[in-house]
Order: C-alpha cells, then sequence, then structure tokens
C-alpha cells in the first residue's frame, strides 16, 4: 500500500510537466467518438445531433489512477452552415479533481463537391481542486502537501480547423489558449496550465463492398514536454461491426470494439495495457461508449463525415 501511495505521490510531483499534460487534456483511446472536447471545429459535422458519453477507469488497480467520464453534444443548424456544441468533462486522480464545461461554435465553408473547411472556437471553463492533505505521506510535516489546492475557477478559450469529406479528415487544434494558476488555500500559486496544440487525421478505404479500413492518428504537445502520438486502425464489416487497435507511443497499446446497433446507436469498448513499469501494479485501462444520433429530418443530410 505505501508502496503504490509513494509511487503515486513521485508521479503527482514529477509528472506535473510530464504526465500532467494527459490530466489537463484527458486522453481517450476511441478519442474519434469525443473529438469535439479538443476539436471545436468538429461542432455539426456529423449532420445529426449526437450525444456521446465515455467512461474510462485508467491503470485498474492502481490506487490513486485516472477516472475520466466525458458527455459531448453536437448538431448542425443547417440554414446557417453552423454547428453547435456542449462538452462536459469529469476527470479526477488521486487527490485531483477537475470539472469541465465548454460550449462550442463552428463554421462550415463548403470547398467543392463534399469537402467542407470548418472553423471552430470554444469557451468554457474548469473547476479544479486537490486534497493533498489527504494523502498519506512519509513526512507528515513536509510543507508541500500542508495545505490543500482550494477551489480554482478556469475559464479558457480554444481555437480550431478542420477540413473534411465523407472519406477523409484533417485538423488542428488549441483547446485551450489561456495558461491559469491554481492556488492553494494560502494563496501561493502551485500549479499553471500549459498551452497544448493538436493534430489530427484519418482516412477510410473501401476494401470491398462488405469490408473497409479506417486508420487515424493524434498528435499531441504540450508546453516544455515530449511529444505523443496515437495511432489507431479499425476494420468495418458490414457498416455494423468495428474492430481495431491502438498504440500511443511510449505509453499504451490496445483493442478496440463498436458495434452499430443501428445507424442511431453505437456501443464501444477498449482495452489499453501500459508499456511501461507500473503494468506490474495494475490490470489496464476500460473505456465504455455509448453514442446515439437524433435523425430529425428524412430531406437532411450528412454535412460530413459519416465514419468519423
Amino acid at each position: 500500500m505505501f508502496v503504490r501511495i509513494a509511487g503515486f505521490t513521485l508521479y503527482l510531483l514529477m509528472g506535473m510537466s510530464f504526465y500532467g499534460i494527459s490530466q489537463q487534456d484527458p486522453v481517450f483511446t476511441q478519442y474519434m467518438n469525443n473529438i469535439l472536447t479538443i476539436q471545436p471545429a468538429y461542432a455539426g459535422i456529423s449532420g445529426s445531433l449526437n450525444i456521446t458519453g465515455i467512461s474510462r477507469a485508467q491503470w485498474v488497480g492502481f490506487e490513486g489512477a485516472p477516472n475520466t467520464n466525458s458527455l459531448t453534444i453536437s448538431g448542425p443548424l443547417r440554414r446557417f452552415n453552423v454547428g453547435l456544441g456542449l462538452s462536459i468533462v469529469n476527470d479526477k486522480w488521486g487527490p485531483i479533481r477537475q470539472n469541465g464545461v465548454y460550449v462550442d461554435y463552428a463554421y462550415h465553408v463548403k470547398l467543392g463537391q463534399d469537402q467542407f473547411l470548418s472553423f471552430g472556437v470554444k469557451g468554457g471553463f474548469n473547476v479544479s481542486q486537490a486534497y493533498l492533505t489527504d494523502l498519506w505521506v512519509n513526512d507528515p510535516g513536509d510543507p508541500v502537501f500542508a495545505n490543500d489546492v482550494k477551489i480554482n475557477f478556469l475559464p479558457n478559450l480554444g481555437v480550431g480547423v478542420m477540413w473534411h469529406s465523407d472519406r477523409f479528415f484533417l485538423g488542428v487544434s488549441s483547446p485551450k489558449i489561456l495558461k491559469n494558476r491554481m492556488q492553494n488555500e494560502n494563496g501561493e500559486n502551485v500549479y499553471r496550465e500549459v498551452l497544448h496544440f493538436y493534430g489530427m487525421g484519418g482516412y477510410v478505404f473501401f476494401l470491398s463492398d462488405v469490408l473497409k479500413f479506417k486508420p487515424t492518428i493524434l498528435y499531441r504537445w504540450a508546453e516544455r514536454t515530449p511529444s505523443f502520438v496515437d495511432f489507431s486502425g479499425s476494420f468495418l464489416l458490414y457498416d455494423r461491426v468495428w474492430i481495431g487497435a491502438t498504440y500511443r507511443m511510449k505509453n499504451s497499446y490496445g483493442l478496440i470494439f463498436q458495434f452499430n446497433v443501428n445507424t442511431q446507436l453505437k456501443f464501444g469498448y477498449s482495452y489499453d495495457q501500459t508499456t511501461f513499469h507500473p503494468t506490474q501494479v495494475n490490470s489496464g485501462t476500460h473505456e465504455f461508449l455509448i453514442s446515439y444520433d437524433f435523425v430529425y429530418s428524412r430531406r437532411g443530410r450528412q454535412v460530413v463525415p459519416r465514419y468519423f
């Protein structure tokens, strides 16, 4: 027990500039299903009102491991070539608690037949706090853990752009531009948000009438930290079942399974295993997804990728 807590405390102290990048902006294996959390230009591109929920339990069996839940709602206003979105994220790891609410606005410009360029902005806030005094530490008198981090209200803005069609997408975004600072109960600065940048892309290959292949990539960069790249590839069988794999450089690998119950309802599950030392004290990461599209106009057409 002590080893696990001591190990986590080390991650907390050292990870503010390294592992912390995945906690300021939570990471998901099935990221293409809630990319709205990091890419405002995605709002409304599915052509229908969509609601998606994802629950992620990371490093199961490791005390204080991250647990993240997200809910995204997105839909188009076709008359105005506009998409609107809402992202709600709950994230906790060890003594850290963070809740975020953001709204998204995207404007879609038609470039040619079935191709669009979307520009997006997002605005909202995070509410963060840390119960450092609840940690079991080797030195109870350590001043680092003498005060909790009080509730911090952290407003922020983000921007993004995407080029897409029904077969591909390519985009860049920065979901948090402002560098807010967190303070403890004594008013001392203990933590600062850093600028994040994302690059993303994907393509659907039609291999046959019943088989399609979709590779995607997500590049993540944060100030003063190494870059990370997520590679994934999934096969779509009979437009019903997605089966794929993912690899996050220097971090983890996993499997993805999704099932389209019909054209509106989809369930998903993924399992990750880390490639670094904590594999000895955890049983992997489990992620569950449910997504639903409300078809409110039979004459309405898909504005963007049916496969993204």
